[in-house]
């Protein structure tokens, strides 16, 4: 196990949030697991309920890390809010409820960690964005404005803090295989249609998996990744690094 090592993990209920949660435990962290549902965490780990906009939530989550340890040397930032919509179609508040948890959510996120990081010599954080904060996806207007904004956040966190021991890097998936996508899929008017289109535009051919995107992130908060920081990591099947002519 890493020296006093404790993570906080938001949106660890489902999804890539639980696929990091289980990553972790299985190097030896310990984790306190925050979502809004009520959920079970394996091992040595706590799960937290409540909302990442609430400063209560956040009073309760180092609490737990407390009792595993802590303060925690890790914070994943990974729950989020997706409303579908163009600029037309999503009114002032879906994109302020869009921008709270996306953005609001993950600043009070750091704000709690930072601190104790700063005095304990260092820590790590992954804030899990999207390539929507990379390039524009039709019709999540809201949702693309939310993750760039994310990105920006981390990448100001890195140079505000590197010197302080702290690294924050933003892994930017592209389509993953849970809840959360399978929400925007269902939102398509035809979604068996759109979920081939989304996956034809994959050169893997394929929509990835929650642990391929926790198996970065565990790389990203562990050691051996001491050199990386303010960096946007895709983990995307290589989505971005193509183009369609045939379309």
């Amino acid at each position: 196990m890493e020296r006093s090592s404790v993570a906080i993990v938001t949106g660890g209920a489902s999804g890539v949030g639980a696929a990091t949660v289980k990553a972790l435990v299985a190097r030896g962290v310990r984790v306190v697991s925050v979502d809004r549902a009520e959920h079970q965490v394996p091992g040595e780990s706590l799960a937290v309920v409540g909302d990442v906009v609430a400063e209560a939530t956040w009073t309760k989550a180092l609490a737990a890390a407390d009792a595993l340890g802590g303060p925690p040397d890790k914070l994943v930032v990974n729950a989020a809010r997706l409303v579908v919509g163009t600029v037309l179609d999503v009114d002032a508040g879906g994109l302020r409820e869009t921008l709270e948890v996306n953005v609001v959510g993950a600043y009070r996120a750091v704000r709690a960690c930072l601190p104790s990081m700063i005095e304990r010599g260092g820590g790590a954080i992954v804030t899990v964005a999207s390539t929507a904060s990379l390039v524009a996806e039709q019709g999540l207007a809201a949702y693309c404005a939310s993750k760039g904004a994310l990105l920006q956040l981390t990448r100001c966190v890195a140079v505000d803090h590197a010197r302080q021991g702290i690294r924050a890097n933003c892994v930017c998936p592209g389509a993953i295989d849970t809840p959360f996508f399978r929400e925007h899929v269902d939102a398509a008017p035809d979604p068996a249609a759109f979920l081939a289109k989304k996956e034809a535009r994959h050169p893997s051919g394929r929509i990835l998996s929650p642990e391929e995107v926790a198996a970065t992130i565990d790389y990203l908060l562990s050691p051996p990744a001491s050199g990386i920081n303010g960096s946007a990591v895709t983990v995307d099947g290589g989505l971005l690094a193509s183009f369609d002519f045939s379309a």
